[in-house]
């Protein structure tokens, strides 16, 4: 039986040409452009990402369902540098911790009867459970878009900082591995990179919040520039999908 990902012909139409190659269907978009953009429009970046038509594409978004939904398999990318120069910066505080779980469902069961968080995403690519105030992210322990495919591991850790730019450049500065893109969801930019302690490699999540999206009904210190998990559900799905 054959083991190969399904390809998906993809195009990113950018102001300084077409980028176009075959990636895994099943793969996100975070995979694809690291794949099929040249490191100069990568690098110190923010990416955003559009269909013909103008509707958001966001990183986290599954290749091949996008490309059946928006009936498109070519995408508008803009590539902006980030902001140069070091600037005073913070760490406001945890905004989620993700886990790469051997079954899903039971670890649902655990939060949600067990600990009492609330369901805000549930589908084929990862569970979201939350307090309001933070999050769980549940993934499957298999080999699969940005996962390690290793059971009992911790996916990756998620801060919320209040200037993503000046972020970028320390990390970047203190030489952490990283594709070092700024990409685009619903509710934020993020900056991913890895910290390895001895046999143990973390994956990190920078966020900084869209000011649409910040702040609670009852703001208290740092929370005016967090993600509101209780507001609505999280992420985005098309209409196939099986969310809570």
């Amino acid at each position: 039986m054959s083991t190969e990902r399904p390809l998906t012909h993809l195009t990113f139409i950018t102001a300084h040409g077409r980028f176009a190659g075959a990636v895994p269907a099943g793969g996100v978009f975070h995979e694809a452009l690291e794949r099929l953009l040249p490191e100069e429009l990568r690098v110190g970046r923010r990416l955003t990402i559009r269909t013909p038509g103008g509707d958001a594409v966001y990183p986290d978004m599954f290749v091949g369902e996008t490309v059946s939904h928006f009936r498109t398999a070519e995408f508008a990318l803009r590539s902006e540098p980030l902001r140069p120069g070091v600037r005073p910066w913070r760490t406001l505080g945890i905004d989620h911790i993700a886990l790469a779980v051997a079954d899903r469902g039971d670890a649902r069961r655990f939060l949600e009867d067990g600990l009492g968080l609330r369901v805000v995403r549930d589908d084929a690519h990862q569970t979201v459970l939350t307090t309001g105030l933070t999050a769980v992210f549940l993934f499957d322990a298999v080999s699969g878009p940005l996962n390690p495919g290793i059971p009992s591991r911790t996916h990756h850790l998620g801060f919320v900082v209040d200037d993503l730019d000046a972020a970028w450049q320390h990390v970047r500065a203190r030489g952490f591995a990283s594709d070092y893109m700024v990409l685009e969801r619903d509710e934020r930019w993020s900056l991913y990179f890895f910290y390895q302690n001895g046999d143990v490699r973390f994956m990190i999540q920078l966020s900084e919040i869209k000011p649409d999206h910040r702040g609670f009904d009852r703001p208290a210190a740092f929370t005016d520039r967090m993600f509101d998990y209780g507001r609505h559900r999280y992420g985005v799905r098309f209409d196939s999908d099986s969310s809570a």
